[in-house]
């Protein structure tokens, strides 16, 4: 009997020997893994770089890539962009009207919603996306403001409308409007020479040379240049000799070449409205427009 009481006391001072060791073990370890765990990390459809302008992961290389298709983003940041379901507003820095469809997120700038910049982030005017779009637009030295309608298809209210973003990631140089298209020499006009033909330009845009051609703003219209073609992106292919004239002589075609101009070398004589006696443009937007400024009247010719 009292060996069994001894055993007992044994296997109790054993058993407690042992939970004293597998409770020290398994708390130290227990410790040991707290110290180890790191937080977990919010939950994102995001890089990190979705905001760095830098990053490859920035969200506008993201939407350049899904073809400035914006509709993936609204499902999370609302039709508004206003913050949507993740209570994230686009609006805080896209802070022009429409907010992210506003022209000047995918080109432009601030100041002009033509390049540069362009689709590609180029800003210089070598770039096929910036070219001379400056030039026509900004109310230039050298001739009237052009409007994007004249060569485009501008959107309406809605960037996503029929043939402003497709497939081919550019803009169409669809030479529709009313200056480019503009006739020369017609029967009805005061200066109408029966002697040369009716000039309606057939403008056309060359995509692989980058070149205009056939159109009045160019050089085709009475006693222009009519092979004119103008590389987009090459301001020195349209000095005043390349649309009338020859090279640096902007003296439009006299009748020994084929037209009916004077041979007067002084410009402002006639065109007073326009250019000084040296060439200087007094009212570059009576230049370019569609008219002729003679005498200080705007006529059809």
């Amino acid at each position: 009997m009292e060996l069994t009481k001894i055993m007992d006391r044994k296997m109790k001072y054993i058993f407690t020997y042992l939970s004293v060791i597998i409770l020290t073990v398994y708390f130290t370890a227990c410790s040991e893994l707290q110290t180890n765990i790191e937080a977990p990390k919010p939950l994102t459809v995001h890089e990190e770089g979705i905001l760095v302008d830098s990053s490859a992961d920035f969200h506008g290389n993201l939407v350049r890539a899904n073809n400035w298709d914006m509709r993936s983003c609204q499902q999370c940041h609302g039709l508004n962009y206003e913050g949507g379901p993740v209570n994230e507003s686009c609006l805080t820095c896209h802070n022009f009207p429409s907010g992210p469809e506003n022209c000047t997120t995918c080109h432009g700038s601030a100041s002009s919603m033509a390049p540069p910049r362009d689709l590609d982030r180029n800003t210089s005017n070598i770039a096929r996306g910036v070219g001379a779009h400056q030039v026509h637009i900004s109310g230039n030295l050298k001739g009237r403001t052009v409007s994007c309608t004249e060569c485009h298809n501008v959107p309406g209210s809605a960037y996503g409308d029929l043939n402003h973003i497709d497939g081919d990631l550019r803009a169409e140089a669809l030479l529709e409007g009313e200056r480019v298209n503009t006739s020369t020499n017609e029967p009805s006009t005061s200066e109408y020479d029966p002697a040369l033909t009716l000039f309606v330009p057939d403008p056309e845009y060359n995509l692989s040379e980058l070149t205009c051609s056939n159109t009045y703003c160019h050089g085709y219209f009475k006693n222009g240049n009519l092979t004119n073609a103008p590389v987009w992106n090459d301001p020195a292919t349209s000095e005043c000799g390349s649309c009338h004239g020859s090279g640096t002589n902007p003296l439009p075609k006299t009748t020994l070449e084929g037209g009916s101009h004077p041979t007067e070398t002084d410009c402002s004589s006639c065109h007073g409205g326009v250019v000084d006696e040296n060439l200087n443009f007094i009212n570059p937007s009576k230049h370019i427009d569609g008219k002729l400024n003679l005498f200080g009247n705007d006529i059809d010719y």
